[in-house]
């Protein structure tokens, strides 16, 4: 769990400590419920990762739940394990008895060809924008 960790802390931690991003990310690996977090494996080697949580957008609280921290390392890349990481996320939100699946991204042409639809562009807290993408679980 501590590479993991690792990986968003460096890529999403946002001026928090690694300390917390290893306790966050501990507490989001259920199997049962959301928090949820999904790792994959090539060769013994971990190589990718994806969570749904009930929140990723603090503006968009009515949205739930939301697809998070789609990760694969980089010398894997391009070989479909993003795709595979959405589709266990996507196949466990449908269990769950959710309708609809939410993430953001800045991410233009990506999630798209997986059939998430563009829904809204969100101002995030810094100013920044981001894109709010819905996934229908039916």
């Amino acid at each position: 769990m501590d590479e993991v960790s690792e990986w968003f802390w460096h890529d999403w931690g946002g001026g928090q400590s690694l300390d917390y991003m290893k306790y966050t990310t501990l507490h989001s690996a259920q199997r049962v419920r959301v928090p949820m977090l999904f790792i994959t494996l090539a060769d013994q080697r971990l190589v990718g990762t994806v969570s749904i949580l009930m929140n990723d957008l603090r503006c968009r609280q009515d949205l739930y739940p939301w697809l998070t921290s789609l990760y694969v390392v980089e010398d894997m890349r391009n070989r479909g394990i993003g795709r595979l990481l959405q589709k266990r996320a996507i196949d466990e939100g449908r269990r769950a008895g959710y309708k609809n699946l939410y993430l953001i991204t800045n991410h233009d042409g990506y999630y798209e060809k997986s059939g998430w639809i563009f829904k809204d562009l969100a101002p995030k807290m810094n100013g920044d924008f981001t894109r709010i993408y819905r996934k229908d679980l039916s």
